[in-house]
């Protein structure tokens, strides 16, 4: 598909989303209404600036728990350095499909900090891992605060999250198996059969990666990159405390951590198809609506806006230095750079 292509999708779906907005907030005045309240000092420095704090927050956090789970590795680089190159590859992951960024990251990282591409990898989709794992303790705590019991409305919520976790279990149990590992390395060097090049090269990558997942897995840094996952959820789902205030709506902070987290881990699964900013905007807006009793779609497309706006904005000026990089890493992976080639440099 050409570029050119590309560039028409994009625009007839940005002109599809602003009109969408328009109609459903044409009750407080349209899209036009964000902008007033994106200019009001009162919202900007009471409800605005703290809902920017949290999400600061949790990104430092996030940076902590990279450096954590690469320790294994020996990765020469600290937080601070990391911190850039986390970002960015979180901006790609939010404007772009197929996560672009978890990636472009592990990229970016081989290229800055010789670290394997591989153990790049296993780290970024460990962390996920347990994002998930943080996001279903904090469903069903902050849902036992609000209901009382986790039952019937709640327990549909969760099903679906749970069953995700014991698919990951089943995962992680499987490729801690040399056989199981073998088996796919196989099947791999099958699908790509057509390629001559690929065709030994993707069974190297799958037996390297699985081998560099167990490693982080195994290691007691698992332990600690959980606990720091926990608070970094609860800082990120805490915006909409803020964010409600802005239209005189109050949500209690179990409400908060519940409805987000529900949006934003079915937002996450959703957006190995479509960009996760776009995937997370419209199941926060159902969430939102559902979740929230007398919320009608005008105030919960509103609310879901904003924090997007939180996250866009937070994204571009956090990671403004790597955005470049991160892309360019990614176009060149898409360009086929053989795996042995990636890997070789990063044992240099």
């Amino acid at each position: 598909m050409r570029a050119r292509t590309y560039y028409m999708i994009g625009i007839v779906s940005l002109i599809l989303i602003v009109l969408w907005l328009h109609l459903a907030l044409l009750p407080i005045g349209g899209i036009f209404a964000i902008v007033i309240i994106l200019t009001n000092p009162t919202n900007v420095m009471f409800w605005i600036l703290p809902a920017f704090g949290l999400f600061g927050l949790a990104y430092i956090l996030r940076a902590v728990r990279w450096w954590v789970l690469l320790r294994p590795f020996q990765n020469k680089g600290n937080p601070a350095n990391q911190f850039p190159m986390l970002v960015g590859g979180i901006f790609l992951t939010y404007v772009a499909p197929l996560r672009a960024g978890d990636l472009a990251t592990p990229y970016w990282l081989r290229e800055k900090q010789g670290t394997r591409f591989t153990a790049g990898l296993a780290s970024i989709v460990w962390a996920r891992v347990l994002d998930f794992a943080a996001l279903i303790l904090i469903i069903i705590v902050s849902g036992f605060l609000i209901f009382g019991v986790i039952t019937g409305q709640v327990f549909s919520y969760l099903l679906s999250g749970v069953l995700l976790a014991l698919a990951f279990i089943a995962f992680f149990i499987l490729i801690r198996n040399d056989r199981f590992v073998g088996f796919m390395s196989r099947i791999a060097g099958r699908l790509f059969k057509p390629s001559e090049r690929l065709k030994d090269e993707v069974p190297s990558f799958v037996e390297n990666f699985a081998l560099d997942l167990r490693t982080d897995i195994g290691s007691w840094t698992s332990g600690w990159a959980f606990l720091l996952s926990v608070p970094i959820w609860i800082l990120e789902t805490a915006k909409l405390v803020f964010i409600a205030m802005i239209f005189s709506q109050v949500v209690t902070l179990p409400q908060s951590l519940f409805v987000l987290g529900i949006s934003y881990m079915t937002g996450h699964i959703l957006a190995i198809l479509l960009p996760a900013g776009i995937s997370i905007f419209i199941t926060q807006t159902v969430t939102i609506g559902l979740a929230l009793e007398g919320w009608g779609i005008a105030a919960a497309a509103s609310i879901a806006l904003l924090d997007a706006l939180v996250y866009i904005i937070g994204l571009t000026i956090l990671g403004a230095p790597s955005i470049a990089t991160m892309g360019r890493g990614y176009r060149e992976l898409q360009n086929a750079e053989p795996i042995a080639e990636l890997e070789e440099k990063g044992d240099g």
